[in-house]
């Protein structure tokens, strides 16, 4: 998806009367949900967007959620936007080909979109005019296109002022992949939706509010995606903002040269298996420079076990690294490498396929090895999304 430039064009309310079926998804609550209890509820109305290429293969991927039982999804614009077909995937696994628009907001990077469907689950609307500045918010979206219904938490920073909108800043952790995911209150409200980070900060990750989409829920004026494409554009420097469901990611600039190992320049990834069980976070920003995402990884009782911080590889093999710390002994335990350009058979040669495979409902590919503590993710063309390499003691 096209990368897009900090005066990011969306945002802000408009008040509107809507019928009940469509704010009230779910039964009201009695007391407060928690963070599981809202991920049970919502997961299964979050869907992941496929979006191909001229060839037919998927050029990228990103979030969207139910918003209605007849198949009503909201997203972003810029993840329909370049592409002239689509494939809807449910939670659950069903996948969807017809895909058309129902309505758009340039301004506001909105879209509502259709699949012919019924009696599906849907999100609950809150209103965005309510939230402040210090508010509890989760996200829920697809991360990189790849791990589905990733659930992660934050606050609302700041609130702040586009070119004819408002717009929610939050520390919530989102990647490529995410843009279209919903944003919740506390209560399990949608409450805006996830749109644009920027790469190189600290968490600065932006929504937009969902009452701005409430008024695009009645149109029903059924068109192509190809009836609202647009080329995708040039990408954009390295210290501009990239929308969350770019698959071209903005990458900052590596850490100083004279910063990196010459064992790593020489080794690169084994240089780092090195370090699980010794490195801190503190540590691998002294070679890796400042994390450009952090997001954390859950337990079996879905509580916080790991800090998964990404990186820029600075000697540029790799396109970019994820280091997960334990957060009770704060030591490197495994690593995540996103390659450039690396396919399954280029995996056998060097380490043969003595690997238990599992194919996942949205078509990509697992495989763990049975003599050596090596994972291997791949996409549905067969070309490895990451490399993970994990600690003896996990």
């Amino acid at each position: 998806m096209r990368p897009k430039s900090f005066h990011i064009n969306h945002l802000w309310f408009v008040p509107v009367l809507l019928h009940a079926a469509v704010v009230s998804g779910y039964a009201q609550q009695t007391s407060t949900p928690s963070a599981g209890d809202i991920f049970k509820k919502a997961s299964p109305a979050v869907v992941l967007i496929e979006m191909y290429d001229q060839k037919g293969e998927v050029s990228s991927r990103g979030s969207g959620f139910l918003v209605g039982s007849d198949g009503k999804i909201l997203t972003n614009y810029h993840v329909i936007a370049h592409s002239k077909q689509a494939t809807v995937r449910l939670a659950k696994g069903d996948a969807y080909d017809k895909v058309v628009v129902l309505d758009i907001d340039k301004r506001r990077d909105l879209a509502l979109i259709k699949i012919e469907a019924v009696e599906l689950p849907y999100l609950t609307l809150g209103r965005s005019s309510t939230v402040q500045v210090g508010d509890t918010v989760l996200s829920l979206s697809n991360p990189l296109g790849v791990f589905q219904n990733t659930l992660s938490e934050g606050l609302v920073s700041g609130i702040r002022e586009g070119d004819g909108y408002h717009y929610f800043q939050m520390s919530a952790p989102i990647s490529p992949g995410s843009s279209g995911g919903p944003m919740f209150n506390s209560t399990g409200e949608v409450i805006g939706i996830a749109v644009a980070t920027i790469q190189e900060g600290q968490n600065l990750n932006f929504a937009v509010p969902i009452d701005y989409a409430k008024g695009m829920l009645l149109s029903d004026r059924p068109q192509t995606l190809a009836s609202v494409y647009e080329p995708q554009p040039e990408a954009k420097g390295a210290h501009e903002t990239a929308p969350a469901g770019s698959q071209k990611t903005v990458t900052p600039a590596p850490a100083a040269q004279a910063s990196i190992p010459d064992e790593m320049k020489e080794q690169r990834f084994a240089y780092l298996e090195k370090k699980m069980g010794v490195w801190t976070e503190q540590d691998a920003r002294g070679v890796l420079g400042d994390p450009v995402r952090h997001r954390f990884g859950y337990d079996a009782h879905n509580v916080p076990f790991w800090d998964i911080n990404a990186y820029a590889d600075p000697t540029r093999l790799f396109r970019q690294f994820e280091l997960a710390f334990d957060r009770n002994t704060t030591k490197l335990e495994t690593i995540y490498a996103y390659p450039w350009d690396m396919t399954w058979e280029q995996c056998r040669k060097l380490w043969g396929d003595n690997a238990r495979k599992m194919k996942n409902p949205d078509g990509t590919r697992f495989y763990s090895y049975r003599d050596r503590r090596i994972n291997v993710l791949l996409s549905e063309q067969g070309k490895v999304i990451n490399l993970g390499i994990y600690s003896a003691a996990y």
